[in-house]
């Protein structure tokens, strides 16, 4: 029986002097240029002559595909051992580390030797391949289980508003009596999360639609389809079709599904855009810190960020939050289960225990039943449909059309039978 030595391993990193002062470099052979952030480039020169930075034009994104603000580039005196030489950093905003790119390991040579001797890896966890278990995977990445509000690293949303927006305020809505105390437990929780900052004057605010969740918690969304989605550029990213996502799973086993705890609120806002997303309560406005519910854009930021960070992974499903997973067998399955909460917990994201399920036979996926088998329609979905009432007006038929339509692929030469009841929504015969 062989063993692997499963590694979670430190960023290489190494220092180099630049311009007279030591700066620490996270080696990235994925980057092209060497980068560091902005507040990083103030702090380290901030009692002596910052190197001169000019503009230049240089796109930069991250690997979720969001653009890198991209400052200026400055030349260097770089010195590493016994070399010198004068080097473009590129400075940019956000918060990342300092990335040693390619531009600079052309230009200088390496100790490799002395790097990895003095790279720190974490203690290595012995998974034997054959005997791996689920509680295994599950302990060794125990901190995306936490129950805290993950933040996405390294990246921030951003809500794109046309220059000529003329902003929009509107006053709150009365809120149901029986719904005052769940609202005002929300407002609380995300006071305390710091997904929320209150603030005493704004140009632009939206009135809040609370929902009432099956587990009897509210959400509040932000009725932005008033304010922001109005005046923004929409987000382009498709949302999966059901057909490819259950073609990603094929040849899969079992099931496991993940539960995003919170989900678009793991994602943080831009301090600019910030001011676009205030909402108007019964106890005042608050800006959003975090990718609010409501606004037009978001599903599609949120699919490209998680698509970005998951993609490659074999036999894994994604809509939105929902993150289905397989394997050909068990072991590539736990191999599978364990690549995606390495990336989920790398990335600062969080995951609700209580509601994931592993190594399921069977598991219900938007709206469907998957096995190893393939696809299944649902049984409470197929009675509904079954004990429907016969539509009595335009409204109730294209509701009815509407249920079918979602398991048409069940239903041979649906398009057919239906023709009738489609002539029935022309506006000359209703």
């Amino acid at each position: 029986m062989s063993e692997v030595h499963v590694r979670r391993i430190d960023p290489y990193v190494l220092t180099m002097e630049v311009n007279g002062k030591g700066v620490h470099f996270e080696i990235d052979t994925g980057c092209s240029l060497t980068v560091m952030n902005e507040h990083m480039f103030k702090k380290i020169w901030k009692d002596a002559k910052s190197p001169d930075m000019k503009p230049v034009k240089i796109y930069l994104e991250t690997y979720t595909g969001d653009p890198v603000k991209v400052l200026g580039v400055a030349l260097v005196k770089v010195k590493y051992e016994h070399q010198s030489c004068k080097l473009p950093l590129v400075v940019v905003g956000g918060n990342g580390p300092s990335l040693l790119g390619r531009s600079w390991m052309e230009q200088i040579q390496l100790d490799w030797k002395e790097i990895k001797a003095n790279h720190k890896a974490d203690k290595v966890k012995h998974i034997k391949t054959e005997n791996m278990t689920l509680q295994q995977v599950l302990i060794k990445h125990e901190n995306v289980f936490k129950e805290e509000l993950g933040a996405l690293k390294s990246t921030k949303a951003t809500t794109h508003v046309k220059d000529n927006a003329v902003p929009c305020f509107f006053r709150p809505r009365s809120v149901p009596y029986a719904m005052r105390a769940k609202v005002d437990e929300e407002i609380d929780r995300q006071l305390k999360e710091n997904i929320i900052t209150p603030v005493k004057w704004s140009e632009w605010a939206a009135p809040v639609v609370p929902i009432l969740k099956p587990d009897g918690h509210v959400r509040l969304c932000g009725d932005y389809k008033l304010t922001v989605n109005t005046v923004s550029s929409l987000e382009q990213c498709p949302i999966p079709k059901v057909e490819d996502l259950f073609a990603a799973l094929s040849g899969g086993k079992q099931f496991s599904k993940l539960d995003m705890s919170h989900a678009y609120q793991q994602i943080l806002m831009d301090d600019e855009s910030k001011k676009y997303l205030t909402i108007n309560t019964h106890r005042g406005l608050f800006t959003d810190n975090r990718l609010p519910f409501g606004v037009a854009s978001v599903p599609a930021l949120f699919q490209r960020t998680i698509e970005g960070l998951l993609r490659g992974i074999p036999r894994v499903a994604l809509y939105l939050d929902d993150i289905l997973l397989s394997g050909s067998d068990e072991a590539d399955h736990l191999k599978n289960l364990d690549t995606v909460l390495n990336k989920l917990e790398e990335a600062g994201l969080r995951l609700k225990r209580c509601k994931c399920m592993f190594l399921q036979e069977e598991v219900e996926y938007l709206g469907h039943r998957v096995d190893s088998k393939g696809l299944h329609p649902v049984k409470k979905k197929v009675i509904a449909i079954m004990e429907a009432p016969t539509p009595k007006n335009v409204t109730e038929l294209k509701s009815y059309l509407g249920l079918l339509n979602y398991y048409n692929k069940f239903l041979p030469n649906l398009a057919t039978l239906l023709a009738p009841l489609h002539e029935l929504l022309r506006q000359d015969v209703c």
